[in-house]
């Protein structure tokens, strides 16, 4: 079968990981890439063997820690998440996203992330349940605990006294502004680099 050149959005699709991450990848040789005219293109079997690689059973092992930081993000409104992965990119983390809990819990059944930041308020479980929900799977994963924000565009302080029961310090009030959203984002993933 012939070997095929993606695109760097084909190879987006392609492993299901974040554009930026690709590029550092590419950048240290280890998914080798191609530039034809001014684009970046990548070998099929260039990728299937880096995937290869980094499989184990059928899970693909997270990228290391000097990779961009992973977010995820769970909010049942597509313009919150369309809005939030938006600025998250542009500040150079990767992002995954979840309309719900469940999507949400399943993705972190898959992979360790650095930061999760949920809205509270979504159909079945909440944002404290899911919480709750990832913080067991971590524990099965024997992963470290992971920060948490959470995003609501309504006051409920009995959700917000069981966040900070739960040690959820950061509430952000939707429409947030953005300069204090990606400055709690960095201050979350700061304080974890230092606790370790």
């Amino acid at each position: 079968m012939e070997d095929r050149f993606f695109s760097l959005n084909e190879v987006v699709a392609y492993l299901k990981i974040p554009k930026s991450t690709i590029y550092k990848l590419s950048q240290k040789g280890k998914i080798p890439s191609v530039k034809i005219g001014k684009q970046l293109r990548f070998r099929k079997s260039s990728i299937d063997a880096w995937l290869t690689d980094k499989e184990t059973g059928n899970r693909i092992i997270p990228i290391s820690a000097s990779e961009a930081k992973q977010v995820l993000v769970i909010d049942d409104d597509p313009l919150v998440l369309r809005s939030v992965t938006k600025f998250l990119k542009s500040q150079g983390y990767g992002v995954e996203i979840a309309k719900n809990a469940e999507e949400a819990i399943e993705k972190a059944g898959q992979w360790s992330f650095d930061l999760v930041i949920t809205d509270i308020r979504m159909p079945g479980l909440n944002g404290i349940e899911t919480i709750k929900e990832i913080r067991k799977i971590n524990t099965e994963h024997n992963r470290k605990p992971v920060p948490e924000i959470i995003i609501t565009g309504y006051m409920d302080p009995a959700a917000e006294k069981e966040a900070q029961d739960l040690g959820v310090s950061d509430y952000l009030y939707k429409p947030f502004v953005i300069s204090e959203f990606i400055k709690t984002v960095q201050e979350k993933l700061d304080s974890e680099v230092n606790q370790h």
